[in-house]
């Protein structure tokens, strides 16, 4: 019988449906990721945005074109947030929310439809994920405790669990991949017995002599301390992706964030100075709740200050339950639409500058594929690299690199 996973979200989603593909696989299943013909499909959904939710439930309708007598488990956040748009579907026989994700089997067998509750004080073990030759994810912690007002992830993922650092370790050694990518829902509030840990955490796995990187952290975690520890790390990849938001203080008092611009950009000041040719990325909503012209034009003056490598940019999504939801002030559609056509444009300008400030820099780049005859990949400042020759995939080569192509640039190899 063939399974097959089908992932929408986050990289800790990501994490999670290569563990139940490895569960699949140790129950005998041949299993696919992916919108391919199965016998049995695991929607793993997201709802961080309308989008998202939307799109998950698409998803079944997709599937039911490919299978039309497919059985379906539904995991995740959308469906945690709203099982009742999942259960109207006769094909769909087992919810799990996110509770349920590390046993995955008792769902499938016994086709249980009432979702599990979610959990807030225990951190689940799961099934090791299925091996990858090149980047692999590892989740050291679940949920959140922030509650920014409008973001409805603690209310479907439950308050921030850690994971166990001796079973993290243990992970990595074990894994065969080259890079290790550090993951989870608010990795800022990583702890071990109730302390924050994060610098212990990572103090440990570069000992391991894997290259690594960190998934999106906080900014205010980057103290002089942190900022120490990365750049005597013998195997940190500098890429920074510090979730700001928005420039302007007034909005991100509204947001509930816990930090002031001030804060954040004597933060990148710092990261900047010890790490020259890091990548800076982040992610800014655009049209949040109350946002004036006087705050939008307060952002733009300030990101042209920070000038980030990358910004995953989106339009404020509603989401009911949380506090923003409770908020006046929406901001008319169409000057959304033109505030985030600025945002893209300046976002190419930044991205254009980063790679002019790389040209002739030699950076070491896991090779993840060939593509139309260029071994590809990323380096570790998080440059998605062309190199006109054919190298193994999984290996790390050091590159030179020379001038912007399509979505990044092209390299000599050293």
């Amino acid at each position: 019988m063939k399974a097959s996973v089908v992932t929408l979200g986050c990289k800790v989603n990501e994490y999670e449906s290569q563990s139940i593909l490895n569960q699949l696989k140790n129950e005998g299943y041949e299993i696919a990721e992916g919108l391919v013909y199965a016998d049995v499909y695991i929607v793993n959904t997201c709802a961080v945005t309308n989008t998202g939710e939307r799109k998950s439930r698409q998803v079944i309708t997709k599937i039911l074109k490919i299978n039309p007598n497919a059985k379906i488990v539904v995991c995740g956040c959308a469906v945690q947030n709203d099982p009742s748009k999942f259960l109207v579907n006769k094909n769909v026989i087992a919810l799990t929310g996110n509770s349920g994700k590390h046993e995955i089997m008792k769902f499938i067998e016994n086709e249980n439809k009432v979702l599990p509750e979610i959990e807030h004080a225990i951190y689940h073990d799961m099934a090791r994920p299925i091996e990858t030759r090149t980047r692999q994810y590892i989740k050291i912690q679940d949920g959140c405790n922030y509650f920014c007002s409008y973001c409805i992830i603690p209310y479907l993922r439950g308050r921030s669990r850690s994971r166990d650092l001796d079973d993290i370790i243990d992970e990595i050694s074990s894994t065969k991949a080259e890079e290790i990518v550090l993951t989870g829902i608010n990795m800022s509030d990583y702890r071990i017995d109730g302390n924050l840990a994060l610098k212990t955490l990572i103090q440990e796995v570069d000992k391991l002599n894997k290259r690594f990187r960190i998934s999106s952290i906080e900014c205010k975690v980057l103290d002089d301390e942190m900022i120490e520890l990365l750049k005597n790390a013998k195997n940190f990849c500098p890429h920074f992706h510090l979730s700001l938001q928005s420039a302007c203080d007034e909005t991100l008092k509204r947001m509930n964030r816990r930090y002031s611009i001030e804060e954040f950009k004597e933060i990148v000041k710092k990261i900047r100075k010890n790490f020259p040719l890091a990548s800076i990325s982040t992610d800014i909503i655009v049209g949040f709740k109350g946002e004036t012209d006087e705050e939008f034009n307060e952002t733009i003056k300030n990101l042209q200050e920070l000038k980030f490598s990358f910004m995953h940019i989106f339009p404020y999504s509603e989401r009911s339950g949380t506090m923003a939801s409770r908020m006046t002030g929406d901001v008319d559609k169409c000057i959304v639409k033109q505030r985030e056509k600025v945002l893209q444009k300046l976002n190419e300008e930044f991205k254009h500058e980063f790679f002019l400030k790389n040209e002739e820099t030699i950076h070491s780049v896991l090779i993840e594929e060939i593509v139309d005859g260029f071994s590809v990949g990323y380096t570790d400042n998080y440059i998605y690299t062309y190199i006109p020759e054919k190298l193994e995939v999984g290996k790390i080569v050091n590159v030179k690199l020379k001038e912007e192509y399509l979505n990044g640039m092209i390299g000599e190899k050293e």
